[in-house]
C-alpha cells in the first residue's frame, strides 16, 4: 500500500476493484477468520501495565496475575486490537482502542512497546477488508498514530489488557474523509525487534447520508444429536431449564429481528409427553408460540436434505405418525398453561429509511428494554387440543409457520440433481452457502437472492464473512474477543453500504448449527448489531422479495461417499423393515418408529461426528434386525419321512406383540420329496407360536433333503430370512416292510402245521408202545365190483 501526501488520509470514494460477495471473491476469507479466532485466548489473565509514557496518549489497564491455559497452548505471541466503543468515530473524537498481547511462548516478555498505527487507505472494498485483516504476509502496518510504553513484564501463558485512546489530532481524519470502515494495526516491540502485530478495524463517519444494508438473521434452534426421534423427558427438562441449550438460544434472539428456524421434533417431543412434560419444557413452548419473531421449520430432526437426496431416498422423509408413542393417561387432564416471561428483550429501533442519514450512529451495546405486555399467542401457535383427547399427528406438529416452503441443506453440499428432490418435497426456497455459488468478476456485493435455473424456485446465498464474524462474537467467552469480532462485523456492513451509497443491498446471515452461543452474549451481539446505524433490519420474506443477483449462479457441490454409504444402508434398512411390517395387522405401530429413528440417524448434528454417527447407525441396524427376526420357523430338524405321504409339522413363532398374518412356502432341495398342496397361510396371535402341517409326497429313491421355508406376508413381501429343515428320506420302507411281514407271516403259520404233525405223530407212537402191541399195517378194504 501506498502513503497518501495528505494528512487527511483516504478517498472520498471509492475508485480501486471492490469485493463483491467477499465469501464468492475471497473463499478463504471465513476459513481465515476462524483461525484468527482461534488465535484469540480464550482466558483473560495475566497482568496490566501501568501509566502510558506518551503525553499523547492515555492508557489504562487492569493487571490479572494467573497465567491462561489457552494462551499457552498458542506457542506465540498474539496481539489483537479492537475499538472500545462500536459508535463510529467522528471529526474531534479521540479513538479509544483495546490492546490485548498474549505471551503463548516459553519465555517472558521484558517491558516494550506498544505502537498504533492507522492503515494508510480506507477500506473501501470487501476484498481490501479481508487483505487487511487477513494478510497473506507482513506489510507495512500503515501510519503511525501512538508509541506507548509496555512497563511490566508478561509471563509465559500470560496476558496483558491495555486500553489506549489516540488523540483526535494523532488520528488524522478530519470531516474531508468519507465514511467507512478504517484499519488498525497494533505492534509489540522488544528491544527493538518486532514480536507481534494485530489488526482490526472501525468506522469513521463525516455526515454523509448513508444507506443502511438490509440485513436478514436466521437462527437454527436445534438440540443434540438423537437416535430415537423423540426427545426424552429428562433431556428436555434439562435442555429448557434455564442455562439449558434451547433456553439459551430461544433468550438470545426472542422478539428481536432475527428469523428462527426451529426443528419440529423438539415440538411434537413436549406435546406428545402431554400433562408429564416437564413445567420447563411446557414454558419454554409457551414462550415460542408467544414469540414476535419470523419462524420456519427446519426438517423433521433437521434430517440432512442432500444426504436423502444423494442417497436416492426419492423423496423427503417426513413422520408418518405418532400414535404408536401416544399415551392417553397421559392427557387425562388440561396441561398447565405457561406463565409468559416478562423479561424478554426487544430489539432496539434501527433506521430502514433509504437515503436519509442514519440515526443511532452511537453506542448500544447494551439493550435496557424490556417486553411488559404479555403477547397475544398467534391463533394456530399451539394445537387445538381437547383437555382430556389425544391429539393427533397433525396436532402434534401445527405451529403458525410464517413459511414451510424454505429449506437449509448444509453448506457446500447441494448437488444440481438435488433441486429436483426439494422442489418435489415442496421447498420453493433454499439457503445456501457461498461454495454452492459461482459468479463472474464482481466489484460489489449483490442480494442475497439468487433465481435457481429450471424452475426451481430461489436461494438466498449467506455472506460468509458477515456470518463469520457474527457467530465469533455471539460465542465469544472474553471481552476482548468479542470486541475483535463485532468491530469486524461493522466494518464489513459498513463496506457494503459504501460501495452503493444510494442503493439497498438485502444480504442474509446465519447461525450455524455446530456452534451454540450462549443468551447473554448472543443478546448482546444482537443488540450491538440493531445499534449499528448502517445495518437495517430485515425478513427472509424480504429478502426473497429483493431483486436476484444476475451475476451469481448455481455452483453444484456433493455429500462425502462415505456418508451417502451409510445413508443408503440406513434407508435400505427402512426397506425391509416396510415390507416386513405388511404381515403385521398393525404395521405402523413399527414403520412409523422405524421412520423417526431413521430421520435421527440422518440429522445434520451427526456430520461433525462421523465416528459417533457410524456407531449409532450399527446399533440402530442391530435393533432392527432383532426386529426382523422376530417372525421365524423354529422347526429346525432333522426329520424322517419313511411313508409314501406325511405330513410334516413346522412350528412358527411370532415376538410381537400383535397378530401376524403369514404365507407359508415348501421348497425341497431335490425330487425325492414332492409337497402338496398350496401355499399354507397362518396367523399367529401375539407373542405365540402356531404348528402348520405340509403334506409331502416321497418319490423314487432314499436320501436327504433339505426343505426350504419361506414366509411372505398376504401381499408377497419375504418376512424374515429363509428357513431350512433337513430331512430323511427312506421311500421304500413301506413296501419292503409288507414283504417282510408277508414272510414272517407264512413262516409262523407253516412252523404252527408242522408242530400239529409232530405233535400227532409223537402222541401215536406213545399210544402203541403203552400196550405193548404189534403194530399191524392197515388193511385196505375190499374191491367190489360193480354189478
Amino acid at each position: 500500500m501506498v502513503a497518501e501526501s495528505s494528512t487527511a488520509r483516504r478517498p472520498a470514494h471509492p475508485t480501486a476493484a471492490s469485493g463483491r460477495w467477499s465469501h464468492l471473491r475471497v473463499p478463504v476469507s471465513a476459513l481465515l477468520i476462524g483461525i484468527l479466532a482461534g488465535l484469540l485466548p480464550l482466558a483473560s489473565s495475566g497482568f496490566i501495565p501501568g501509566a502510558p509514557t506518551s503525553a499523547a496518549a492515555a492508557a489504562t489497564a487492569t493487571p490479572t496475575p494467573t497465567p491462561t491455559a489457552d494462551a499457552a497452548t498458542t506457542d506465540q505471541v498474539t496481539v489483537t486490537v479492537a475499538p472500545v466503543s462500536l459508535a463510529p468515530l467522528r471529526s474531534g473524537q479521540d479513538l479509544a482502542v483495546t490492546v490485548r498481547i498474549t505471551n503463548g511462548s516459553a519465555e517472558t516478555i521484558t517491558p516494550g512497546t506498544i505502537e498504533l498505527y492507522l492503515a494508510e487507505r480506507a477500506l473501501t472494498s470487501r476484498s481490501a477488508l479481508t487483505a487487511w485483516l487477513h494478510p497473506t504476509k507482513t506489510g507495512k502496518p500503515g501510519d503511525l498514530m501512538l508509541r506507548s510504553a509496555l512497563p511490566a513484564a508478561i509471563p509465559p501463558a500470560g496476558t496483558a489488557t491495555v486500553a489506549i485512546s489516540v488523540p483526535s489530532a494523532d488520528v488524522g481524519l478530519t470531516s474531508g474523509n468519507a465514511w467507512g470502515a478504517r484499519g488498525i494495526s497494533a505492534t509489540i516491540t522488544e528491544d527493538g525487534s518486532v514480536l507481534a502485530q494485530g489488526r482490526g478495524t472501525f468506522v469513521w463517519y463525516s455526515n454523509e447520508v448513508v444507506t443502511p444494508v438490509a440485513l436478514a438473521v436466521v437462527m437454527p434452534i436445534t438440540v443434540p444429536e438423537q437416535t430415537e426421534g423423540l426427545i426424552p423427558a429428562k433431556s428436555l427438562e434439562t435442555y429448557t431449564a434455564p442455562g439449558g441449550r434451547l433456553s439459551r438460544q430461544l433468550d438470545g434472539v426472542i422478539n428481536r429481528d432475527v428469523t428462527i428456524a426451529i426443528d419440529p421434533m423438539i415440538i411434537a417431543s413436549i406435546r406428545i409427553l402431554g400433562n408429564t412434560a416437564p413445567a420447563s419444557a411446557v414454558a419454554w413452548l409457551g414462550r415460542l408460540g408467544q414469540a414476535k419473531n419470523d419462524i420456519f421449520p427446519l426438517g423433521y430432526a433437521d434430517a440432512d436434505l442432500t444426504l436423502q437426496a444423494q442417497a436416492a431416498a426419492g423423496t423427503l422423509l417426513v413422520p408418518l405418525s405418532f400414535d404408536q408413542s401416544l399415551n392417553a393417561s397421559d392427557f387425562t387432564s388440561p396441561t398447565p398453561a405457561p406463565t409468559p416471561s416478562t423479561s424478554t428483550p426487544t430489539p432496539t429501533p434501527t433506521p430502514t429509511a433509504t437515503g436519509s442519514a442514519p440515526a443511532g450512529l452511537t453506542d448500544t451495546t447494551t439493550d435496557t428494554t424490556t417486553d411488559t405486555a404479555t403477547p397475544t399467542p398467534p391463533p394456530t401457535s399451539a394445537p387445538v387440543i381437547t383437555p382430556g383427547t389425544v391429539p393427533t399427528s397433525e396436532q402434534l406438529l401445527a405451529w403458525n409457520y410464517t413459511a414451510t416452503d424454505i429449506g437449509w441443506p448444509l453448506t457446500g453440499t447441494v448437488s444440481a440433481a438435488d433441486l429436483d428432490v426439494f422442489t418435489a418435497g415442496g421447498l420453493s426456497s433454499l439457503i445456501l452457502g457461498g461454495a454452492n455459488t459461482a459468479q463472474s468478476d464482481l466489484t460489489e456485493t449483490p442480494n442475497a437472492n439468487v433465481v435457481l435455473a429450471g424452475g426451481h424456485g430461489n436461494a438466498l446465498v449467506t455472506d460468509e464473512p458477515i456470518s463469520a464474524a457474527l457467530r465469533t462474537a455471539a460465542t465469544a467467552t472474553t471481552d476482548s474477543d468479542w470486541q475483535v469480532a463485532m468491530a469486524e462485523l461493522s466494518s464489513q456492513i459498513a463496506v457494503v453500504s459504501a460501495e452503493r451509497p444510494a442503493t439497498v443491498r438485502t444480504l442474509l446471515a446465519t447461525f450455524d448449527r455446530d456452534t451454540v452461543p450462549g443468551g447473554v452474549r448472543l443478546s448482546e451481539t444482537l443488540a450491538a448489531l440493531s445499534g449499528l446505524g448502517w445495518r437495517a433490519p430485515a425478513t427472509v420474506a424480504a429478502a426473497r422479495a429483493a431483486s436476484p443477483a444476475t451475476d451469481v449462479s448455481f455452483q453444484s457441490q456433493a455429500v462425502s461417499d462415505a456418508r451417502i454409504l451409510t445413508a443408503r444402508t440406513l434407508l435400505h434398512r427402512e426397506g425391509e423393515v416396510t415390507a416386513f411390517s405388511t404381515a403385521l395387522s398393525k404395521p405402523l405401530a413399527i414403520t412409523a418408529t422405524q421412520r423417526l429413528t431413521t430421520l435421527a440417524l440422518l440429522s445434520t448434528s451427526w456430520a461433525q461426528d462421523t465416528g459417533a454417527w457410524s456407531e449409532a447407525v450399527d446399533s440402530s441396524l442391530a435393533d432392527s434386525s432383532v426386529l426382523l427376526s422376530s417372525i421365524s420357523v423354529s422347526t429346525k430338524g432333522p426329520i424322517n419321512v419313511v411313508g409314501s405321504q406325511v405330513d410334516i409339522p413346522i412350528t412358527l413363532d411370532n415376538a410381537l406383540g400383535q397378530s401376524v398374518t403369514v404365507k407359508v412356502q415348501v421348497v425341497p432341495s431335490n425330487g425325492r420329496l414332492i409337497v402338496g398342496g398350496d401355499v399354507i397361510e397362518a396367523t399367529i396371535e401375539a407373542s405365540s407360536a402356531r404348528t402348520v402341517k405340509v403334506p409331502v409326497t416321497a418319490a423314487v429313491g432314499n436320501g436327504a433333503v433339505t426343505l426350504r421355508i419361506t414366509l411372505f406376508s398376504p401381499d408377497g413381501s419375504v418376512v424374515g430370512q429363509p428357513s431350512q429343515i433337513p430331512i430323511n428320506v427312506r421311500a421304500d420302507w413301506e413296501g419292503l416292510g409288507s414283504l417282510i411281514f408277508a414272510a414272517l407271516l407264512v413262516l409262523f403259520f407253516g412252523f404252527g402245521i408242522w408242530r400239529n404233525v409232530q405233535r400227532r405223530r409223537r402222541e401215536r407212537t406213545a399210544v402203541a408202545q403203552a400196550t405193548d402191541a404189534p403194530v399191524e399195517p392197515p388193511v385196505d378194504p375190499p374191491v367190489v365190483p360193480r354189478g
